[in-house]
């Protein structure tokens, strides 16, 4: 028996439901991405500067109770900050989902430009040199 061959009606409908929900997923996507610089990223640092100031301060002043995990505690708040940034961002961005022509305002060169310049300093500052930091203070000369 021969395999098949989808009828062009139900590969209409695939084609109209994908480019309906296309701006959808660069809404999803762009969500991600603010919410990751802007949220997670600064989380990371304000982490790793913790822990520095933790391994500076003599005696048992920086070391968890016995019986928790710093790594539990850790992810508990990375989440807190994924939910809180959710709840932030969404409400900001909510006109982007609805209408996928809103985003044209903002896609030109210079723009673009910006937005790279942002996530790289961001990236730079808060998801490496901070945590760099942190390694190098625990490691020591």
């Amino acid at each position: 028996m021969p395999p098949s061959r989808p009828s062009p009606r139900g590969h209409a409908l695939v084609s109209a439901y994908a480019r309906a929900h296309a701006h959808a997923r660069a809404y999803t996507r762009a969500l991600a991405e603010v919410i990751t610089l802007f949220v997670l990223m600064p989380g990371i640092a304000v982490f790793s500067l913790a822990a520095w100031v933790c391994l500076r301060v003599p005696g048992h002043f920086g070391y968890p109770a016995y019986g928790q995990s710093p790594l539990a505690g850790a992810l508990l708040v990375t989440f807190g900050l994924v939910i809180v940034g959710h709840i932030g961002f969404t409400r900001r961005l909510q006109r982007f989902r609805k209408d996928s022509s809103a985003a044209q305002d903002f896609d030109t060169e210079e723009d673009r430009q910006i937005a790279f310049w942002q996530k790289f300093t961001v990236t730079a500052l808060c998801g490496v040199a901070a945590p760099l930091c942190t390694l190098v203070t625990v490691m020591g000369p």
